[in-house]
């Protein structure tokens, strides 16, 4: 039902990845999948324990290498991992780069939202927002802290997964968002919020919407359309809750993380972009500003290639 065949775990065995371990299994459980584990050894010289250590990389990555394919090794054994078709992947680079290039073979990845990485990237899960943007699957970004799957070997596999807040922009949205969180609220038995975010600062596109002459200034008229148009895009669900479709004014990545708070949400989904250019290095997305928020694991859904 949740259609995916080839998952990839990307861990670097910190804490977050332990509960990506976690999601990953269980996914891989409900869905039939096969599950690959992939660890990257960090190839920068930004990755070495020590600054001396430059002047021995050849030894030093040696050694480091031979630590991490052990840990791997170990993590291998992990009673989640029992009985899955598992894949082992090493690989050696950029840790962003490398998940995003084999990620074009999986149909969901998912990785901790922070890591071991050098202090410059960790501070705001920098890897974890370079795959975001630059992964053509599905990306299930988990924090340390959130709910995990419980590991049995009697019972069937769940998601602690009970509401799903869904934010999105009507006029532009993933679609794959949208069947994601209806396969997700089937399996998981679980509620559904479609959060719609409007910026005052901003101009609404309403002409996008078949508006009406002089919408743009009446609140009320611009409300009840965005929430007929959220009705169109998320209707309710013959064997699930009502779907709830809210419209709240503000800014997005003080709202978001708001109503994740105030709604118990262990999901949220978001559309994402990819970067472009020089992007990645100075702008934040919302995805961004969100997930160094977020309490909850939050799946990145890319939008399709452009034509």
């Amino acid at each position: 039902m949740l259609g995916f065949n080839r998952i990839l775990l990307a861990t670097d065995f910190s804490a977050s990845a332990s509960a990506a371990l976690l999601y990953a299994a269980a996914l891989a459980r409900l869905s039939h999948a096969t599950l690959q584990v992939l660890h990257v050894i960090d190839a920068r010289v930004t990755a070495l324990a020590r600054w001396t250590d430059v002047f021995h990389s050849t030894e030093a990555f040696a050694t480091k290498a031979a630590a991490e394919t052990t840990a791997l090794q170990e993590l291998l054994a992990h009673p989640a991992l029992a009985g899955l078709p598992i894949e082992q992947l090493v690989r050696q680079g950029h840790p962003a780069d490398s998940i995003i290039d084999l990620a074009a073979n999986v149909d969901l990845v998912v990785m901790g939202a922070q890591g071991t990485i050098p202090a410059s990237d960790r501070a705001t899960g920098k890897v974890a927002q370079q795959v975001a943007h630059g992964s053509p699957a599905p990306v299930l970004l988990v924090p340390a802290s959130c709910r995990v799957p419980e590991t049995s070997a009697t019972l069937p596999p769940t998601l602690p997964v009970q509401h799903i807040l869904l934010a999105l922009h009507v006029v532009e949205y993933a679609p794959q968002a949208i069947t994601l969180c209806r396969a997700l609220v089937t399996v998981c038995h679980a509620s559904l919020t479609v959060l719609q975010v409007l910026e005052p600062a901003t101009s609404f596109h309403l002409s996008s919407l078949e508006a009406g002459t002089g919408l743009s200034h009446n609140l009320d008229g611009t409300n009840a359309l965005l929430h007929r148009r959220l009705e169109e895009v998320m209707p309710d669900m013959p064997t699930a809750p009502a779907v709830e479709r809210l419209v709240v004014r503000g800014n997005p990545a003080e709202v978001i993380p708001q109503q994740i708070k105030e709604r118990s949400a262990d999901l949220v989904v978001m559309s994402v972009h990819a970067y472009e250019g020089l992007k990645k290095f100075f702008v934040a997305s919302m995805v961004d500003a969100v997930l160094t928020q977020t309490p909850c694991p939050l799946l990145a859904v890319p939008f399709p290639p452009a034509l």
